[in-house]
This record gives structure tokens, C-alpha cells and sequence, in this order.
């Protein structure tokens, strides 16, 4: 019987004859502009927050924001490569073993982030090949695969596994492409990073979520009292936000 705890996300059954080394090229050009997006998302992220916690404080923009959010997005990555947050990283990872019985080549993607999903998908260089309990989970396999058809992928993937943890593969050729950790080199991107600035909507937002998180609340009265009070919080927002530059992350240089 299968393992009701198994469950594979970001599985794949390669065409007989793959070479994992060519693939791993291939998924290489696919990766790489993805998470360098993905990258200047976050770094813009940061550098959004610093900039809009200054305006709500009334306080002068830092001048320091690139190496600042820079800063913040090596500590947010280190935080999840030691356990510590449960956020996807910015880059993919893959690993490949075999079906011991048909000899059929396996791939395990490592990503978080729906980006990678369609890239691999518009290569089109393999079958998706997920599973997961049904009853363990309650959630339905895909339409159009039968009942015997999903079980055998369980079989299949458990045979493939040789009993290693699909989410932490041991004693299997993996391949990352880039590092989690942020280069250096954004520093002198601020232009790039400027078109990934949030909307200004969902800077409000972001800071009225942030606002309500802090709140301590000693009766049902005074969260209800709070929550009458949000939209005079969202007014404040909105007049303390101010749009944001080039000039801001480069500290007043262009």
C-alpha cells in the first residue's frame, strides 16, 4: 500500500533516452530570467516597505534603500534555507532518479513559485507526473486519470524514491539554478528594480495589513472599535504614501 503521506507537487516523467545534462541546459535558459524577476520583485518589495515606513513616520527617506533592501532580502533568504520562514526562494532546483523497474527517468522540481510551473510546462520536454493521497489529503487527483491509473503513480513514485524524502531528496543528482541569495550586482540595477515597485494599492494595503497585525486587544470591543477606525487608518495611508523614484533607490543619484 502506498505511503498516505506521499506526495509529489512538481513531478515529472521524462521520454526515454533524456539526458539530464542536456535537460538541465535547456531548463537553465528557461530559469535563470525567472528568477532574476523574481529577484527584483523582492529586492523592489523591501525597498518599498523601507520608503513607505519612513512616510508613515514623517521621518526623511533613508538614502541607503538599495543596500538596505538588498540586506533584508539576503536575511529573508537565509531565514528560509535554515528553516526558519517556509517562503519559496527565488530560484528552481531539480533532481532526477529512475523507476528501478522500467528504467523510466524522473524529475523532482523545487520551486515555489507558479512562474516555474509554466516555463517547464511551455518546454514541453516532459509528462507531468504529480501525485498525492486522496483521502489523506482531500484533494482530487487531475480529470482524465482513473482511479487505477493514479494509484500506479504512487507505486511508481515510491519505486523512484527508494524511500528517500521526495521534499529533501538523498543519494539523487541535483542540479540549482542560481542561488537563493542575492548578488551584489542589483545594486547598480535600480532602474530594473524600479519597474517592480509595488502598485501604490497594494503598498496601502500591505500597510493597513501590517497595521492591524501589530494591534493588541484587550476586549471584543476594541477590535470592533479598531475595525470601525480602518477606514480613517486607510485615509492616513493614503496622504502619507508618496510615489516612489528612481532617485529614492539611488539614493539622489540617476
Amino acid at each position: 500500500m502506498t505511503d498516505p503521506d506521499l506526495a509529489i507537487l512538481h513531478g515529472y516523467r521524462l521520454p526515454r533516452g533524456t539526458d539530464p545534462l542536456q535537460l538541465a541546459a535547456i531548463m537553465r535558459n528557461m530559469a535563470e530570467p525567472i528568477r532574476n524577476r523574481l529577484e527584483l520583485r523582492e529586492i523592489a518589495r523591501f525597498a518599498a516597505g523601507i520608503l513607505d515606513e519612513a512616510d508613515l513616520a514623517g521621518a526623511e527617506r533613508p538614502s541607503s534603500v538599495m543596500f538596505d533592501a538588498l540586506s533584508a532580502q539576503a536575511e529573508h533568504a537565509a531565514s528560509i534555507m535554515s528553516g526558519d520562514h517556509d517562503c519559496a526562494t527565488v530560484n528552481l532546483a531539480m533532481a532526477f532518479t529512475d523507476d528501478p523497474d522500467t528504467g523510466d527517468l524522473m524529475l523532482l522540481a523545487f520551486h515555489g513559485h507558479e512562474e516555474y510551473a509554466r516555463g517547464i510546462d511551455e518546454l514541453c520536454i516532459a509528462e507531468y507526473f504529480p501525485y498525492w493521497d486522496e483521502e489523506a489529503t482531500g484533494q482530487s487527483r487531475p480529470m482524465g486519470i482513473s482511479s487505477t491509473e493514479w494509484g500506479a503513480r504512487g507505486i511508481i513514485w515510491e519505486r523512484a524514491l527508494r524511500g528517500t524524502d521526495p521534499d529533501d531528496p538523498a543519494g539523487m543528482f541535483r542540479i540549482e539554478f542560481g542561488s537563493p541569495l542575492p548578488g551584489v550586482d542589483l545594486l547598480t540595477q535600480a532602474e530594473d528594480i524600479l519597474a517592480q515597485i509595488p502598485a501604490m494599492e497594494a503598498r496601502v494595503h500591505h500597510a493597513l495589513h501590517a497595521l492591524a497585525h501589530e494591534q493588541e486587544f484587550s476586549s471584543p470591543g476594541e477590535a470592533m472599535a479598531f475595525m470601525a477606525s480602518m477606514p480613517e487608518h486607510q485615509l492616513r495611508v493614503e496622504k502619507s504614501l508618496k510615489p516612489i523614484t528612481l532617485s529614492d533607490l539611488a539614493g539622489g543619484e540617476r
